[in-house]
């Protein structure tokens, strides 16, 4: 590999990395819409996947689907 191969290489991968963290820093930086606030704010609590208290079970995928049916709903 050249030298020259080797610089694209790595600016290729220093773009990829400088993308993503601007990326990442301006996804923590966008406010959430109001229609949205609610139901960011609720998923934000939700323990519907957390461990169950020490017996090592989580939930179903489908207690997950019908738990967020009726929060929309």
């Amino acid at each position: 590999m050249t030298f020259v191969q080797l610089l694209i290489l790595m600016g290729v991968l220093i773009g990829i990395i400088a993308l993503y963290i601007g990326t990442m820093y301006l996804n923590d930086h966008t406010e959430i819409p109001e229609e949205c606030r609610e139901a960011y704010l609720e998923a934000q609590s939700c323990e519907t996947c957390a461990l169950s208290s020490g017996d090592k079970k989580s939930c179903g995928f489908g207690d997950t689907l019908e738990f967020i049916k009726e929060v929309t709903l």
